[in-house]
This record gives C-alpha cells, sequence and structure tokens, in this order.
C-alpha cells in the first residue's frame, strides 16, 4: 500500500509551536518546511562541491610532491650528464666516456628499480605478447611466427603496470 509524502507528514503540536510559526496554517507550515529542507539540500549540496574541490586539489599535491621527489632523484643523474657532455668536449679517451656513460646509466635503472620502475623484457627469440609488447613490423625470418626478431624500443612497467610497452620486430615465419 503507498502512502503521500503529505500522509506521513506530522504535523507539530500547536502548543510548542514558536510565536512566529504559532498563526500558520497547516499549508504555511509545510511550505516553511519545505524551505527548510531546501536550504539544508543547498548547503548538504555546498558542502559536497567543497569536499570534491579539496580532494582534488589534494590529489594534485600529492602528484606534485611525487614528481618532486623523483626529479630530486634525478637531478645528479642530470648533473652526471652534463659532467658527461662537458668531458667529451675535451677528451678523446672513448673508453673513459663509455665508462662515465655506463655509470650514469647505472645510477638512473637503480633510481627506478628503487622507485617500482622495471624494464620489460623483449629478447629476440621470445614470444610476443600483446599485453607488454607493440609490434611496429611483421618480417619473414627463420625465427618462429609470433616471436620477437629485435627489440627498437624498450618499454618499462610501474609495479607491474605498463608504463610503455616494448617496441618490437616481430616474425612473419619463413618465406615460402
Amino acid at each position: 500500500m503507498s502512502t503521500s509524502s503529505s500522509e506521513n507528514h506530522v504535523l507539530p503540536d500547536p502548543e510548542t509551536l514558536q510565536p512566529e510559526t504559532a498563526n500558520l496554517s497547516d499549508h504555511e507550515l509545510l511550505l516553511k518546511e519545505l524551505e527548510e529542507w531546501k536550504d539544508l539540500a543547498h548547503r548538504r549540496s555546498a558542502e559536497i562541491a567543497n569536499m570534491q574541490r579539496r580532494a582534488v586539489q589534494e590529489r594534485a599535491d600529492l602528484e606534485h610532491r611525487a614528481a618532486e621527489r623523483m626529479i630530486h632523484k634525478l637531478l645528479p643523474v642530470l648533473d652526471d650528464l652534463y659532467a658527461a657532455v662537458e668531458a667529451s668536449r675535451t677528451s678523446s679517451d672513448a673508453t673513459a666516456l663509455q665508462q662515465g656513460l655506463e655509470m650514469i646509466y647505472t645510477k638512473t635503472m637503480k633510481i627506478f628499480e628503487d622507485s617500482g620502475i622495471s624494464v620489460i623484457e623483449a629478447e629476440a627469440g621470445q614470444l610476443f605478447n600483446v599485453d607488454v609488447h607493440e609490434a611496429l613490423m611483421l618480417t619473414p625470418s627463420d625465427v618462429p611466427e609470433g616471436h620477437v626478431i629485435q627489440t627498437v624500443q624498450r618499454g618499462y612497467a610501474l609495479h607491474e603496470r605498463v608504463l610503455r610497452h616494448a617496441k618490437v620486430i616481430t616474425s612473419a615465419g619463413p618465406t615460402q
């Protein structure tokens, strides 16, 4: 059995009415209560909007702090790269430059690994996996069909979530 909202409304006891509402009719009391509910709904709506704005701002602040921490970790690598570029201008010792670049690469990979970033493996002969590889080209090869022939660009994952797929050339199988 359905009841209307007016049947569920309980009228206030006339003896407990405030002086400003004592002389109002039932209709006027209902209109006044409706206005109070509208006002309450408006205030709650504003509170929700404020909470949403704060949540968006807090998320942006969190993202900025995370980026700031990563940049702070990478600044020594940038300094090392700058020193390597400067050294390359005056040094003819290719071996020393290569060793310096390898040290910079190792330092960078350590920062990435400490931050949860890992390299996505895409070795030659490995089965192509659409979840972590992106095929740039399909070419005939002695390598079985559907396997990686060559990695063009390494892929990376952050805590098992792909940041960038490894770009690979895949085998179409032997030519016939």
